[in-house]
């Protein structure tokens, strides 16, 4: 796993006694009384801490791998999907390339098979109905919702990498070069490092919610641009009509 910020809670649990022995009791003065009451009313009124983005996201990760899926087949070729329904699981066509030999595999390496029961190339979704499988299916945000420099949570399976592997970027202004590459607007642009295998995969929020689908990367030089990569992302708005209609309850 390539996330390696880890949090630890801790907590603690304070008894004390109070022993009276030959001692006289002496009421607490009036504004003694007052200034504890105070100070319990204003420890009430603290707002709430806000998880840091480190935290959000490793949040995120850790209840992803209940809902994602690595994706292997016969020829070599690694791809990522993710639950819907309970029983379907979500990825992109080009992951099958037509077959229908494949295993999936949970975060516990518990391996699974099925039956590929949708398929179209243009928007690039396959959808696998499962067998016995087990897990939690995803929530769909909006990604009309996501604003150019929002952070994306992408989960894969790289060929050159461990499975469940996480990275992380932000939505690119769509600038010219982009344009080219997308000329029908279809796509949200990233800077995630999308490498092979996370095709297909859940890219999340940082609520935790889905707002699309890992689908492909520029591999040419991108320096004159000022951009390390690039990646094309499948908005889960475009594709989520076309997924309700062929998952049956």
């Amino acid at each position: 796993m390539r996330y390696d910020r880890y949090i630890s809670v801790g907590a603690a649990m304070i008894s004390a006694a109070l022993l009276f022995s030959g001692c006289s009791y002496k009421e607490a003065k009036p504004e003694q009384s007052a200034q504890k009451q105070t100070s319990v009313q204003d420890e009430s009124r603290k707002e709430p801490e806000i998880p840091s983005e480190e935290e959000q996201i490793r949040t995120v990760y850790q209840n992803s791998l209940e809902s994602t899926f690595c994706i292997f087949t016969p020829g070599g070729n690694n791809g990522t999907g993710f639950l819907y329904n309970d029983t379907y699981v979500i990825t992109n066509a080009h992951v099958l390339y037509d077959t229908d030999q494949f295993t999936l595999m949970d975060a516990e390496k518990n391996e699974y098979t099925g039956t590929v029961v949708f398929t179209d190339y243009e928007t690039d979704i396959a959808i696998i109905q499962a067998n016995g499988i087990h897990g939690t299916s995803v929530r769909f945000g909006n990604s009309d919702d996501v604003l150019v420099g929002d952070t994306l949570i992408l989960i894969g399976n790289p060929a050159d990498g461990e499975p469940f592997s996480l990275c992380t970027g932000q939505r690119l202004e769509p600038v010219d070069f982009v344009q080219q590459m997308d000329q029908e607007g279809l796509y949200i642009p990233s800077d995630a490092d999308l490498r092979s295998g996370y095709s297909g995969g859940p890219i999340f929020n940082l609520s935790g919610e889905l707002i699309g689908i890992s689908n492909a990367a520029y591999t040419g030089d991108l320096s004159e641009y000022g951009l390390e990569h690039l990646s094309l992302i499948i908005p889960i708005n475009r594709v989520r009509k076309e997924i309700e209609e062929n998952c049956a309850d």
